[in-house]
């Protein structure tokens, strides 16, 4: 298998004035697109359907969290929503002192707390313990993945996966869903900040894969879900264009910052790589 590239410092060396190739005709001057080079994406519900394994992982420990509490009458949808409205807000400790295992069984104990569970400390290590083995224990990327990297590839692409969040949550994420065997290119923003560095949508973490891909920003487009993260990160990093998966159906209309094309499932993918390798 392929060695991922990591790479622990470099300069911002690319210039936004290669945004704007100009072509000069003997009776025109005509603005030419760069040519494609790279395509880039996000991982989670991008490369992977990690809210659909979510729901699952939620859904087993509602059903496993009732032996858990002896006599108790618990409310299991008002426990998962106090877990989830805690967690949201912390996933994982900011100082980086406690583990993400730690931190997140201390979310789950302080939901089980709110219905007077006694042994919750207990609990709430089954609970976070029993929802990680679910989602991991089976956490595949999308059927179409290989053979769209495959054909990517073939047209003398490079990738890249570009993923934000705690690095040993991601870690553990690409490997369940085995992207390192068919991306050779990977950064974990989570990395980035404890570098020193930042995450997204800072452009310098995109300017980072450009690096590794070998590509200017403006030859490299960006593939993710999240408009703040992946969308706007694409276009502060000056990208030949950013492709926003609407895995919500939101009303494109009223949304900021606007992509550059919106696909609803990453099938989608080869259509706007054909149109801007034409270009």
């Amino acid at each position: 298998s392929r060695v991922p590239i990591f790479d622990s410092s470099f300069s911002l060396f690319f210039s936004s004035s290669f945004n704007i190739y100009i072509h000069t005709h003997t009776h025109a001057h005509e603005y030419m697109m760069p040519k494609l080079k790279a395509v880039f994406f996000d991982l989670d519900d991008t490369l992977v359907p990690t809210s659909v394994y979510d729901v699952r992982a939620y859904a087993d420990v509602k059903a496993s969290v009732i032996t858990w509490v002896g006599k108790i009458q618990l409310d299991v949808d008002k426990l998962v929503a106090d877990f989830k409205e805690k967690f949201v807000k912390a996933p994982w400790d900011p100082e980086y002192k406690t583990d993400v295992f730690t931190w997140r069984s201390r979310v789950w104990e302080h939901a089980l707390k709110l219905q007077d569970v006694e042994n919750a400390e207990e609990v709430g290590l089954k609970c976070q313990k029993c929802f990680d083995d679910n989602r991991m224990g089976t956490f595949p990327l999308y059927d179409c993945v290989k053979d769209l990297t495959e054909y990517i590839k073939s047209k003398g692409l490079e990738t890249c996966i570009i993923t934000n969040g705690h690095h040993r949550v991601q870690r553990d994420k690409l490997e369940a869903c085995k992207a390192y065997t068919l991306f050779e290119n990977i950064i974990v923003g989570g990395e980035e900040v404890l570098a020193g560095r930042k995450e997204k949508p800072d452009g310098s973490i995109f300017v980072k894969a450009c690096k590794y891909a070998g590509c200017l920003p403006s030859e490299a487009i960006h593939v993710g879900d999240s408009l703040g993260a992946d969308i706007q990160g694409g276009i502060n990093a000056g990208l030949l264009a950013t492709v926003f998966i609407n895995v919500k159906a939101r009303d494109m209309s009223t949304i900021q910052p606007m992509p550059t094309y919106t696909i609803k499932h990453i099938t989608e993918l080869k259509e706007i790589i054909d149109k801007l390798l034409v270009v």
